[in-house]
């Protein structure tokens, strides 16, 4: 058991997939990081927040039926929010039943990004999250982004293989 840092796409995976106790990719990796985290709960930073919100929120306008969500979002926002508040309430009382720990980005995390963006070269985004997860003490990332396993300070928790491809 370890603490872990959990990305954006196991939280969508986890809101938009709720738990139904039938075999599934997204239920067994639900069931392993809820195994592997302790009981210092996992960490998120503002990052995965800002990430989440935007992709519920994308995929919520596509399930109400908008054709270019994308495009609903961007042109309306003003509109778009308001509608959003229950959903968005909803996920918030979500993510505070986890017990997640808010990890803030400060300086060091901003330095070690940095780094990882030269070296091993982490696109913007998987650098932020690898910084927030190194700093904030978790040697466990939760994430679907094989980008981390390129980085020997963390040790990716991500989704079984499935399919023709886990075969090679």
């Amino acid at each position: 058991m370890s603490r872990c840092y959990l990305d954006t796409n196991f939280l969508y995976g986890h809101l938009r997939s709720p738990p139904t106790g039938v075999p599934s990719p997204m239920e067994d990796w639900r069931e392993r990081t809820l195994a592997e985290l302790t009981d210092d709960g996992g960490v998120v930073s503002p990052l995965v927040i800002d990430e989440l919100a935007y992709r519920l929120v994308l995929a919520w306008l596509r399930d109400d039926g908008h054709a270019d969500p994308l495009a609903a979002y961007r042109e309306r926002p003003e509109t778009v929010m308001p509608a959003m508040r229950d959903r968005l309430a909803a996920t918030w009382a979500s993510l505070d039943s986890l017990g997640l720990e808010l990890d803030p980005t400060d300086r060091e995390v901003t330095d070690r990004a940095r780094a990882l963006m030269a070296a091993p070269g982490l696109a913007p985004r998987e650098a932020f999250h690898a910084a927030h997860a190194v700093e904030a003490d978790c040697p466990v990332i939760v994430s679907s982004d094989r980008a981390f396993d390129r980085l020997p300070a963390l040790r990716r928790l991500g989704p079984e293989p499935s399919g023709p491809a886990a075969e090679d």
